[in-house]
């Protein structure tokens, strides 16, 4: 059996997917099963996925297809075909750097009290003074805010059974946009989550304007500033009530509203 099993969900994603592949199958950990479930994706998605991994064998690869529309269908879908101790979530516009894998499962294996590896996300190589400092940054705030999310979708990993035990993903619980950070906040009540400020993904360019799918500034501060006993609170009670009346559920990530357009 393989340790670990990679949930790649995507929609419409013919523009990005192969270099998201390619920087999977470039893995110096090659111990994983990459699942891939296609959202009802109306494009060449999935051929392209098909033609990208034709030309890595050795990558042990599972198509799915979920076609209820939203990511976190996709994720319930994916996560039912695991059967590896540890996961990790990816998006199809992002690039990881060959010891992603590597580094969270040396993590896991020498932490048990971890349940789930986040990555920082960056925007410009790892190598520019202004990423390390992000990194730096995000690395300083997990310990600060050790209750809390500071990592993306695209960017974390979990054990398979810690994930499961708190309830997966599951659009009955939460709907909405911020899946990631519910998980999390749900996830964090069996364990603890681990950063480093040499641990990072790049999503693409494209994630311009996500303030139609996101939290606004006061709702962001005031996550931040809940106490975690009072964090269910927050998310289903206050913050549902919310994102209820502007009508921000996961579907609208598939309208692509935070996508800079050409032109």
């Amino acid at each position: 059996m393989k340790k670990w099993s990679i949930l790649l969900p995507y929609y419409n994603e013919k523009k990005f997917l192969t270099g998201t592949l390619e920087s999977i199958c470039a893995q110096h950990f090659k111990d994983f099963t990459l699942i891939l479930i296609n959202n009802a994706s109306d494009d060449q998605s999935e051929a392209i996925a098909k033609q990208t991994l034709a030309a890595y064998p050795d990558i042990d690869a599972v198509y799915l297809y979920e076609p209820k529309p939203g990511k976190t269908l996709a994720l319930e879908t994916g996560l039912k075909a695991v059967n590896t101790p540890y996961v990790a979530t990816i998006d199809a516009d992002t690039y990881y750097p060959p010891y992603y894998l590597w580094f969270c499962n040396h993590i896991f294996e020498q932490k048990p009290e971890v349940v789930g590896v986040m990555a920082c996300d960056i925007y410009a190589p790892y190598y520019d003074h202004k990423s390390q400092k992000r990194c730096r940054k995000i690395a300083r705030k997990s310990k600060i805010f050790s209750k809390q999310c500071h990592a993306g979708g695209y960017a974390q990993t979990f054990r398979t059974d810690s994930l499961r035990q708190v309830g997966g993903f599951d659009q009955q619980i939460w709907p909405y946009v911020l899946m990631d950070h519910e998980v999390v906040h749900r996830l964090l009540k069996v364990g603890k989550t681990y950063y480093s400020a040499k641990h990072w993904c790049m999503p693409s360019e494209r994630r311009a304007d996500r303030k139609k799918v996101q939290w606004n500034k006061f709702e962001k501060m005031l996550y931040e500033f809940t106490p975690f006993f009072l964090k269910d609170w927050f998310f289903y009670s206050y913050l549902r009530k919310k994102f209820q009346k502007r009508k921000a559920t996961i579907t609208q990530l598939r309208e692509h509203l935070w996508e800079k357009k050409d032109g």
